[in-house]
């Protein structure tokens, strides 16, 4: 997850797959470092934001963004 959502200053926006791996990001752009994003449990995300679960079937390659917390996901292949 980026480090916006970790420490909870921006909701989750976007949630990617690349490579089956997951990403929840808040949608900004981000540098492009290890300082920039943290490894948590796919749990620790969903208690964080719960509208995630909404987009845990999300196949790898696959990403979901939303306009704001409480919008709907729109769902896409990358």
């Amino acid at each position: 997850m980026c480090i916006h959502v970790f420490d909870r200053s921006r909701p989750v926006l976007y949630v990617t797959r690349p490579d089956g791996d997951w990403c929840a990001l808040c949608g900004d752009d981000h540098l492009n470092d290890a300082g920039s994003y943290r490894v948590v449990g796919i749990g620790h995300l969903i208690t964080y934001d719960p509208a995630v679960v909404e987009v845990l079937d999300l196949a790898p390659n696959q990403e979901a963004e939303r306009a704001a917390v409480g919008e709907p996901w729109t769902r896409s292949e990358f």
